[in-house]
């Protein structure tokens, strides 16, 4: 793993909660290797074999990206896998074009696609337990971001989420609001944030590659009045967001800049395959 300075310095919170700062890791480490320096703990209860061969599957996975690869663009939205705004889009283009050829194409994971590549199942037990719902919800998106780039036929997909949060203050004419009028004058100051983070799974075994994480360099700022505050607010986390976008995607650059370098290392080295 390496962990790079953050581009843009912050604190990201949300999707795999993996990240304690902004910036970037990757992995380029061999499942077979760190199995065979892996000992079972053995002991008589049922349990620790059972938690010994989950351990066992989870690692059980072998990075096998090579560039240029087709990787695909999952963004998570509220309700799960979602398109990705016009201003995220124009981000994800030019650091293609910085990236160039060499490293392949960038591919968006269509919602609809994806929703007639998942298999209708069953409905998911109910959690009372709120983190467990968002657990449970959160691998379900992840199972459907991976069948929705299988069948777009990607190599590995970059799955992002951005947050936004806003501010309001009052500003010196917050004392007309006093009055009738007061409530049509710009008596609020709004001011967002915006922060985002990504990782990049390979579609077909689901190994880690890297995850990736910024934050907005300046908050986003909006006068407003009181009437209308709460659109302004939802505006200015929107800007908010598509500028974290904008920092993530140059910590996504050095991500891949890092990865397809310690992968050739390792398979020059004969580490990998």
């Amino acid at each position: 793993m390496q962990n790079l300075p953050c581009l843009k310095a912050g604190l990201a919170l949300g999707l795999v909660v993996l990240l304690a700062a902004c910036g970037h890791h990757v992995q380029a480490t061999s499942g077979s290797d760190y199995l065979a320096a892996y000992k079972t703990t053995g002991g008589d209860a049922g349990q620790s074999a059972a938690t010994d061969a989950e351990i066992a599957a989870a690692a059980k996975v072998e990075p096998q990206l090579r560039f240029p690869a087709r990787i695909g663009l999952a963004r998570i939205g509220g309700d799960g896998l979602a398109p990705v705004p016009a201003a995220e889009a124009e981000a994800w283009k030019a650091l293609a074009g910085r990236l160039g050829p060499g490293y392949g194409d960038f591919v968006p994971v269509s919602p609809l696609i994806a929703a007639l590549a998942t298999p209708v199942s069953a409905a998911a037990p109910v959690h009372r337990d709120p983190f467990s719902r968002y657990r449970k919800s959160l691998a379900q998106v992840v199972r459907e971001i991976r069948l929705g780039a299988a069948r777009q036929h990607l190599d590995a997909v970059l799955i992002y989420e951005t947050f936004g949060t806003s501010e309001e203050t009052s500003n010196p004419l917050a004392v007309t609001k006093l009055a009738l009028i007061g409530f049509f004058l710009p008596t609020e100051d709004v001011a967002a944030k915006g922060s985002a983070q990504a990782v990049l799974v390979d579609v077909r075994n689901g190994y880690t590659y890297g995850l990736a994480s910024a934050v907005a360099e300046q908050p986003v700022r909006r006068i407003t009045t009181a009437g209308n505050s709460r659109a302004v607010g939802q505006s200015a986390q929107e800007q908010a967001r598509a500028n974290a976008t904008l920092a993530l995607t140059g910590e996504v650059e050095a991500m891949l800049r890092d990865l397809r370098l310690a992968l050739a290392e390792g398979r020059a080295a004969g580490r990998l395959r």
